[in-house]
């Protein structure tokens, strides 16, 4: 098994790749990117992932050169010859190459950038003891709906999250607006009723949200997409956050008050091991 690189073509390790200084993905955060999970060889979900990734482009007002076909076989090609079996596809395009300058050609090509990693350890004990997350004033930009490659403001509040022993950092707006964590969607379950933020341009729509929404409606679960309040989130019987890597993370601390019994609850456990099961479905 080993770790590897595409790069518009090229196919070789992460220390013998490089991209140019000029590259606008690095120069300006100009573009866009994918993270997709795999588990035992097979991408799971890579249809929505490629969907969303057109959606960005379109937003950014970028031209994807590559169609969806042609994307997934690059992905799958780079898989196979990784070898590895629990994995992480990740899936950038940048603008492309040109002298720094804010006005971009329309006709620059874009650099793609594809990179299969072993899924990193993750600690068993987040979902049978729970994790603690910190509130965050949100000051990202307006267009959280696009998965951008600027980053900055998740990366200030991650960090700030792990300084204070936390898992994640949740962003509050300032009419006390709940919207999502730093690299999560963030969901809480009060009154019989499991609510989460609209698929709007305040959040990025995760696709394990999308089959975490579907897992709790063939459970039966009232679930809502509609904003709710830290008041709210501080009161909920049970919360937790999703994302492509963790999975569904029960939340039993926000900052320094205890969520519910203080322990993981039983419909985060069920919506789970619903999700595990349309995941092995091969949706």
């Amino acid at each position: 098994m080993q770790e590897l690189v595409y790069l518009n073509g090229w196919i070789g390790s992460f220390e013998d790749s490089f991209i140019s200084v000029n590259d606008r993905g690095y120069n300006f955060g100009d573009g866009i990117y994918e993270v997709v999970r795999v588990y035992n060889g097979v991408p799971f979900a890579v249809v929505d992932h490629l969907e969303r990734l057109e959606n960005s482009a379109a937003a950014i007002e970028m031209t994807i050169p590559w169609s969806r076909v042609q994307l997934a076989m690059f992905t799958e090609d780079l898989l196979v010859q990784s070898g590895i079996k629990e994995a992480i596809i990740y899936i950038q395009i940048s603008r492309g190459t040109a002298h720094r300058n804010h006005l971009y050609d329309p006709q620059i090509n874009p650099n793609l950038l594809i990179t299969v990693r072993q899924v990193p350890e993750i600690a068993r004990d987040m979902y049978t003891d729970g994790v603690k997350i910190i509130t965050q004033p949100e000051f990202r930009w307006q267009l959280c709906h696009i998965k951008s490659t600027s980053l900055l403001s998740s990366v200030l509040a991650k960090n700030r999250a792990a300084q204070a022993e936390a898992a994640e950092a949740v962003f509050v707006m300032e009419d006390g607006t709940v919207t999502e964590c730093s690299a999560s969607n963030i969901f809480i379950y009060s009154n019989k009723v499991l609510l989460t933020h609209p698929a709007n341009n305040r959040i990025l729509s995760g696709i394990t949200r999308k089959y975490v929404l579907q897992a709790a409606h063939s459970l039966g679960i009232n679930t809502r997409e509609e904003t709710f309040t830290s008041t709210d989130l501080l009161a909920a019987d049970e919360v937790f956050f999703t994302n492509s890597v963790t999975e569904v993370v029960p939340v039993i601390k926000v900052d320094d008050h205890i969520i519910g019994s203080g322990a993981p609850g039983p419909v985060a456990n069920q919506i789970h091991t619903g999700f595990i099961t349309l995941r092995n479905a091969g949706v």
